[in-house]
């Protein structure tokens, strides 16, 4: 699905392309943009200081001089999710995230092999939106998921959200979510 701006993956689109990627650490990636809605700045600052992440809140705290807005965030994680990032770094992993035209081909390579449609569409950009698409969907309340999200203006995240689902989409999208906040 494409909004205005942004194509905005189904729950089935993302395993599909998590199933193409070759290494580990590039499927750990992908994972934690999917389900940090973080942006691909902020996500090269945290993978610098793993310490922002607070696993017995189930969240990161991203200092403000490293976020778009410059006000401190606090970036919601599922516990799934949180478990998973856990693990991954307690393990002696680092998140590595390579320059964004790389990231950017790698995406769209990725999604072609998984036979996505418009896989020319998906980008960085594309990660952050499903996420947001996917937590509004599932009932969270648009100030929680702005302030998240680190959204100043409800205007410019709303033309974001897609919510052109299809019932077994929707139940999909809600265990993926389940316990954000």
């Amino acid at each position: 699905m494409k909004t205005e701006f942004y194509r905005v993956l189904k729950p089935n689109e993302t395993k599909s392309i998590i199933e193409k990627i070759p290494k580990m650490k590039h499927k750990m990636a992908f994972k934690t943009e999917l389900y940090t809605g973080m942006r691909f700045t902020e996500l090269h600052f945290f993978s610098e200081n793993p310490q922002w992440f607070k696993h017995d809140r189930k969240l990161i705290i991203l200092p403000g001089k490293y976020t778009k807005t410059s006000e401190e965030r606090k970036v919601n994680l599922t516990p799934q999710f949180s478990e998973i990032l856990y693990y991954y770094l307690e393990c002696g992993n680092r998140l590595e995230f390579p320059v964004y035209q790389t990231w950017q081909a790698n995406l769209i390579r990725w999604s072609k092999l998984a036979g996505i449609e418009d896989s020319i569409n998906i980008s960085a950009g594309t990660l952050r939106k499903t996420w947001e698409s996917w937590v509004l969907e599932s009932g969270y309340p648009e100030i929680r998921v702005m302030a998240s999200q680190g959204h100043t203006s409800a205007t410019s995240f709303k033309h974001y959200y897609n919510n052109d689902w299809s019932p077994e989409e929707r139940e999909q999208i809600k265990k993926e979510t389940a316990g954000w906040m």
